[in-house]
């Protein structure tokens, strides 16, 4: 898994310094790097040529494109071919043919209330007493940020010698928005998402926009390393197409289809639906990630 350059806390819970390598992309000559650091030198990236600077990017791209072949290869892992995102994709057609495949989601699946917020979550990840109380108005109720939050911390909590396909360390964070985020919005989740990850439990984040970056990086969700836990976006209304016959249909059916797939390959997965649009969002997500903080901070 490939990360932008975040600063983890090393006194978190959840940070391990094995199996994290930091590159430092550099164009011209420096110290030796550091123990866990690698040091890759791309020259032409400074030259006044825009043509070798754009062969230099072409070149790291591929660089980095063969790393990820030779590691798959060596790790037995699905490199090309990218079977998991044809799964999701053959859920998503079938979802399609459903008038709402987000009520087809909510009617299968534990479920907690909060407010617009709709917190859908695995078979035997939220408490029964917290999901049978959770629309109910009572001072000890587990909300669906403080529930999302006990999860992360069992991640944390769990040996690396566990089989259960829920039993998994906790090694990144993903939290994956569906459809068009306003950039207020996005950035305050950019905020939270890095405050949780980086700060409270130790680990690297993605924020993510779909259904693009499902196109990019959900196959290393599905069929990479298991030892994430995943939050998935979507709201009930959104902007209409511009171009073409697409309705809330398509990206709700891609939304719950990842969702599934992601479960059915063992992987911690959360689909947080939001009763309206995305832009009706900021507040109950902001108090949604506020409790996920206030959890973690006095677990």
């Amino acid at each position: 898994m490939v990360f932008d350059e975040q600063t983890l806390n090393h006194a978190a819970p959840g940070y391990r310094e094995e199996g994290l390598l930091h590159v430092r992309v550099v164009t011209g000559s420096t110290q030796p790097a550091h123990d866990h650091h690698d040091m890759l030198s791309q020259p032409s990236l400074a030259s006044q040529e825009p043509q070798d600077r754009l062969a230099a990017l072409a070149a790291s791209f591929l660089g980095w494109q063969l790393s990820m072949a030779l590691y798959g290869y060596l790790q037995h892992i699905h490199f090309a071919g990218q079977p998991a995102v044809e799964n999701y994709k053959a859920r998503a057609r079938a979802l399609r043919t459903q008038s709402d495949p987000l009520q087809v989601a909510s009617t299968r699946h534990p479920a907690l209330h909060q407010g617009i917020l709709m917190l859908l979550a695995p078979h035997d990840t939220i408490d029964q007493n917290a999901r049978r109380h959770s629309d109910q108005q009572r001072g000890n109720t587990d909300t669906p940020g403080q529930a999302f939050a006990s999860v992360l911390q069992k991640a944390l909590a769990t040996d690396d010698t566990h089989k259960h396909s829920q039993a998994i360390p906790l090694g990144y964070l993903d939290l994956t928005v569906n459809g068009e985020a306003p950039a207020g919005l996005f950035s305050m989740l950019d905020e939270h998402v890095h405050t949780i990850g980086n700060k409270l439990l130790g680990v690297p984040v993605k924020l993510r926009q779909a259904p693009a970056d499902y196109h990019s990086t959900e196959q290393g969700e599905m069929d990479g390393p298991p030892y994430l836990v995943s939050l998935r976006l979507v709201a009930r209304n959104s902007e209409a197409s511009l171009l073409g016959n697409y309705t809330t249909t398509f990206l709700h059916a891609q939304a719950v289809s990842t969702w599934q797939a992601m479960m059915e390959a063992g992987r911690p997965c959360f689909l947080l639906v939001i009763d309206g649009s995305l832009d009706d969002a900021l507040e109950p997500l902001a108090t949604f990630f506020t409790h996920v903080e206030g959890y973690l901070h006095h677990a």
